[in-house]
C-alpha cells in the first residue's frame, strides 16, 4: 500500500521537474538601429546609454549600428525603456551632457528559451522631439523617476521640449546624474 502510494506521488510529481529544465535560455539584446556616423561622438551620432525591458538591465552603452551582448530575462510581455545620448563618445571617459528617455512604440512579448530584440530607433521608440515623438508627461515622469532615477537625480525632464533642467535650488546636478542643467536633446 506504502509502495503504490508513494508511487502514485512520484508519478503526479513528475511533469513538475521537468517544468524546470531551461536547456535554451530565455535571452534579450539592445540593437541601436540609428545610423553609423563617420565619427564618434558628432552631433548625428545616437548612443543607446542604457536599456531596460522587464527584469534586465542594459547596462552598457550601445553605439550606433550594434547590438549588446545578451542578458537574461524570463518570458513576459512589457514596454522597453532606453535612454538616448545624442552626440556622446562613449571613448571620451565622460558621461553624457545630454540624456532622453524613449519607451518602445509596443510592448514587446518574448517567449520561453525565444530572445527578444529591443530595437531602438526613431520608427520604434517614442520620446525623442527632433523625431516628432515625444512622450506623455507621465511616461517621462515614469522612465526618469523610476527606471533611470539616478540619471534624472535633481533635475526635472519636460517630455514636451525633451530638456532637462535642475530642480528649483539645485546647481544643476552633475553631469553623471542627467547632465547639465537646461541642456536638450534637440
Amino acid at each position: 500500500m506504502k509502495a503504490s502510494l508513494f508511487a502514485a506521488a512520484c508519478l503526479l510529481l513528475l511533469p513538475l521537474a521537468s517544468g524546470c529544465n531551461t536547456s535554451d535560455p530565455t535571452s534579450a539584446v539592445l540593437v541601436n538601429q540609428y545610423p553609423v556616423s563617420s565619427k564618434a561622438g558628432s552631433s548625428d551620432s545616437v548612443v543607446v546609454y542604457k536599456g531596460w525591458w522587464a527584469v534586465a538591465q542594459f547596462a552598457d552603452p550601445v553605439a550606433p549600428g550594434s547590438e549588446s551582448d545578451p542578458v537574461r530575462v524570463v518570458q513576459g510581455t512589457d514596454y522597453a525603456y532606453a535612454l538616448l545620448a545624442p552626440g556622446w563618445d562613449p571613448a571620451s571617459g565622460a558621461p553624457p551632457s545630454t540624456l532622453i528617455p524613449v519607451r518602445s512604440s509596443q510592448r514587446l512579448s518574448v517567449a520561453r528559451g525565444d530572445t527578444l530584440s529591443f530595437v531602438v530607433s526613431d520608427t520604434t521608440t517614442d520620446g525623442d522631439c527632433a523625431a516628432g515623438k515625444p512622450l506623455s508627461q507621465e511616461d517621462a515622469n515614469f522612465i526618469t523617476q523610476r527606471t533611470f532615477p539616478n540619471e534624472f537625480e535633481n533635475a526635472v525632464y519636460d517630455a514636451a521640449t525633451c530638456t532637462r533642467s535642475a530642480l528649483p535650488g539645485d546647481a544643476g546636478g552633475t553631469a553623471g546624474s542627467g547632465g547639465e542643467a537646461g541642456t536638450g536633446g534637440n
